[in-house]
């Protein structure tokens, strides 16, 4: 077989297989179903968390959760579970309802939140 024809192969079956892997659902990012879900997912991973207040995303990836105490925690997508961080100073900024977060953690990426006209006030809180 030539050269030409292998590389076709190769080419056609890299395709087939992100073919595959999107028609498995590999792909997907997952969906929080609701504050609840995402108040629950922080108290699993913050011991002692005692939520006063939740905001889900409008897309429902992402939320944040606040605490008695104070302190926020975000609850993002990563792969096809939920991460649940501390936020501790995040840099934050605000475009309309966005609000982006991005934890100091160094290879935690940014997370950009809908949260419709919640977002001002979740942005001052962090």
């Amino acid at each position: 077989m030539d050269r030409i024809g292998l590389l076709g192969f190769s080419v056609l079956g890299v395709v087939l297989v992100v073919a595959l892997t999107r028609w498995l659902g590999f792909a997907r990012v997952p969906r929080l179903a609701s504050p609840q879900a995402a108040a629950e997912l922080a108290q699993a991973a913050i011991p002692g968390l005692i939520v006063a207040e939740t905001v889900l995303a409008v897309d429902a990836s992402a939320a944040l959760v606040a605490a008695t105490t104070g302190q926020v925690a975000l609850v993002r997508g990563f792969g096809d579970r939920f991460v649940v961080r501390l936020l501790d100073r995040p840099l934050v900024s605000r475009a309309g309802p966005v609000v982006r977060v991005r934890p100091r953690e160094t290879m935690f990426p940014e997370t950009a939140l809908d949260l419709g006209p919640a977002a001002g006030a979740w942005a001052a809180r962090l």
